[in-house]
């Protein structure tokens, strides 16, 4: 509901202002428009609106690359619970075993301090003391075969990617745009929809619809770069799903290995 808001103001305000503007503007400009009042406007204006559509168009493909690059990252770092879910039928039964649970616990820990990682920003707290547990448990192994020597040491380096994967992911969620390119999308969309008020038209009605058009659409992008700002919060939030069907495949290779 609260996106629906922000949307709203977004859009909504920008033609407010594209609207009110207009109105204002022609009752200044009636005295002064003379003949190829808008031949010398128009250029400027165009130009004007070039330069700023070049940078939002920036500015929202940075930001959609940064969004999909969150969505993989978090993707990834499900997906390498698996191979280590796998490698731990290798090891020594009893140690397997204690790893399994533990790579089990982390995934469903994660999956149900989503909520609560989506608000703060911060991973789960029970999370990060499995993964500590993990590291201590592989500590604990003595590979008796060669075979199992390398799959400790493939382990590992899965194991070295989960953590790095992690902190990517923590990371990104703590990332936002800084307020000076806020402050040059904004500024840039005021500073183009005003340049439209110096226009003139003898009939206001097609200038207003027109200006407006324009407002909604810049409108339109500052709201999508709202969305993409926080890869895991809003509509196109970032879901723990990668996670959940990762315990559901934790179930599948039980049920393969125990047949």
């Amino acid at each position: 509901m609260i996106w629906i808001l922000i949307a709203v103001l977004f859009v909504g305000g920008a033609v407010a202002y594209a609207i009110c503007g207009n109105l204002a503007a022609r009752r200044f400009m009636r005295p002064h428009v003379a003949e190829g009042h808008n031949d010398v406007l128009v250029p400027l204006f165009l130009t004007a609106g070039v330069i700023y559509a070049v940078l939002v168009g920036f500015i929202v493909v940075a930001m959609w690359e940064s969004y999909d690059a969150a969505h993989a990252n978090t993707s990834e770092e499900a997906s390498l619970l698996v191979p280590l879910y796998r490698q731990t039928m290798v090891m020594a039964p009893e140690k397997g075993a204690a790893m399994r649970v533990l790579i089990r616990d982390y995934a469903e820990e994660v999956t149900q301090d989503w909520t609560h990682f989506q608000v703060t920003g911060q991973g789960s707290p029970r999370a990060r003391k499995t993964v500590d547990e993990m590291l201590r448990l592989y500590g604990t192994l003595t590979p008796a075969t060669k075979v199992r020597e390398i799959v400790a040491a493939q382990f590992l380096q899965n194991f070295s990617q989960l953590l790095l994967d992690r902190n990517k992911r923590l990371l990104q969620a703590a990332e936002s745009l800084s307020w000076i390119m806020w402050l040059a999308a904004g500024g840039g969309g005021l500073v183009v929809v005003g340049m439209s008020f110096v226009l003139y038209m003898d009939r206001p009605a097609p200038q207003l619809v027109m200006t407006s058009v324009l407002a909604a659409l810049i409108g339109v992008l500052l709201f999508t770069m709202a969305v993409f700002n926080h890869p895991f919060v809003g509509p196109l939030a970032i879901s723990p799903e990668p996670f959940e069907s990762t315990l559901k495949l934790f179930q599948q290779i039980d049920g393969d290995f125990a047949a």
